[in-house]
């Protein structure tokens, strides 16, 4: 795909002109901490240079990931690897390491649900027995009304994802139905490539026009040498107690699509979004540019 700049509308679509926004409010909606890798780049951007106040819910505290954790027990003192050890002890550790991956990004403020990170699975049933749905749910209603967001983020629920991925995406937008039906919410998918769109039943009715990209691989800073990916790599290294998160390449961009309500109202919110985003950067960044 050819790299036209920053942020950009996929497929042709023309970027709509900058109307004032004034400083978005955003929340993300996330089954795991680390789960913000997906979408580190433009929450970064967001909250760094365009100001904005941006929020973060985790369900759970990923204590299912203990096998991941083999180099961080020398860093924690503790046999994390033991399931009952690590079941023990990750939810305090990566609640931690949650905070840290916060401040880099400017974030506001975390919320931690506490609810129970079983096993991996790609069940949106099974994920969704497990936790307790209504508790979670009526909690994201208090936070989305109480935060008056303009725009909320979940991982983007496709076929494949991973269960609490899929749970945490369809809790947020079940909540956002009941209290703020008007409040766009996208759906974040990271890849070099637009990956295809097979997303599950409830997330059917989703807006499946070109969806909007933070591209980051595009250059700025001295000779041009600096990129976004660097910000994914800085959040990545501070969720320590999994050891997959440093590995392999980073993606080259952030995918998101609008997930809900369908209307023409909430596509220009969320292009305006990007296009005021898009601005700030021309203007922040001296050395970036758009071919």
């Amino acid at each position: 795909m050819k790299n036209s700049g920053l942020v950009r509308f996929a497929i042709g679509l023309m970027a709509m002109g900058v109307v004032a926004l004034g400083q978005p409010r955003i929340l993300v909606v996330q089954a795991h901490p680390d789960d913000e890798t997906g979408c580190a780049a433009l929450l970064f951007a967001l909250a760094r240079y365009q100001r904005a106040t941006v929020d973060i819910c985790v369900v759970t505290n990923g204590e299912a990931g203990y096998r991941y954790s083999t180099l961080a027990e020398q860093l924690y003192r503790l046999p994390l690897t033991i399931d009952s050890v690590g079941r023990t002890h990750l939810p305090r550790i990566r609640k931690q390491e949650m905070l840290q991956s916060a401040d880099i990004l400017g974030v506001r403020r975390v919320f931690f649900l506490d609810e129970r990170d079983h096993a991996y699975n790609q069940s949106l049933e099974e994920t969704l027995a497990v936790w307790d749905t209504a508790a979670v749910r009526r909690r994201l209603e208090r936070i989305i009304v109480e935060g008056q967001y303009d725009v909320a983020i979940g991982l983007l629920p496709t076929r494949s994802t991973h269960g609490g991925h899929k749970a945490a995406t369809y809790l947020l937008l079940s909540a956002a139905a009941r209290v703020a039906s008007g409040m766009p919410v996208l759906g974040v998918a990271a890849g070099d490539t637009l990956p295809p769109l097979e997303l599950e039943p409830f997330a059917a009715t989703a807006d499946r026009a070109a969806p909007l990209v933070f591209d980051r691989t595009s250059k700025f800073g001295f000779n041009s040498r600096l990129d976004w990916t660097a910000v994914v790599r800085w959040i990545a290294a501070v969720h320590r107690s999994q050891g997959l998160m440093t590995l392999g390449p980073v993606a080259a961009r952030e995918y998101y699509w609008l997930l809900s309500p369908r209307t023409a109202e909430a596509r220009r919110n969320v292009e305006r979004l990007f296009s005021n985003l898009a601005a700030t950067l021309d203007k922040e960044l001296p050395n970036y540019s758009r071919p």
